[in-house]
């Protein structure tokens, strides 16, 4: 991309960032996480996720994600039936590949290991997610119940505003 004008060039490489996310239920239940404090969708709900680090795998970075964030040591052989959503964010130009895994065999509850970036953690109905959930987060999951391995989508951080939950 020429960094004066922000047009993209012929022959450019693509530039991309990964991510991944964790799906842990509990009978019909979903482990979601409140985001505060991050520079995107903060407030949200959302998957367990983070960047992949210099030098990991994807599996590594899941694996250690899990255990920053949840407090819980799992191995590769718990994390099943990825997903893979080439996302493009509309409003800052970045492409994501993410990663979806399903966390299975686990024994430790999840508990809150970073609160400056998590505010609380809840179990949803898997059937009837919250309003206030990340929509990219909730396509990929109807995707995955469809049996989708590997999708294209475009997302808008700016498009989706969190709802009013009042109960007035």
């Amino acid at each position: 991309m020429d960094e004066m004008s922000g047009n993209v060039r012929k022959n450019s490489k693509a530039s991309f960032k990964s991510a991944v996310y964790v799906i842990i239920k509990k009978e019909d239940k979903i482990l979601l996480q409140r985001r505060q404090g991050t520079k995107a969708w903060c407030g949200f709900l959302a998957l367990p996720a983070g960047h992949i680090d210099a030098g990991e795998n994807l599996v590594q970075a899941m694996i250690r994600e899990i255990k920053e964030e949840l407090g819980m040591i799992v191995t590769e052989e718990q994390l099943i039936n990825p997903t893979v959503v080439e996302r493009n964010c509309t409003d800052n130009k970045l492409q994501y590949y993410d990663v979806y895994y399903e966390l299975v065999d686990y024994n430790e509850e999840p508990k809150i290991m970073e609160p400056n970036k998590c505010s609380e953690l809840i179990w949803a109905d898997v059937n009837n997610l919250p309003k206030d959930m990340i929509t990219f987060e909730k396509d990929a999951l109807a995707q995955r119940e469809k049996g989708v391995k590997f999708y294209y989508t475009v997302s808008n951080e700016k498009e989706q505003d969190l709802p009013n939950l009042s109960k007035d």
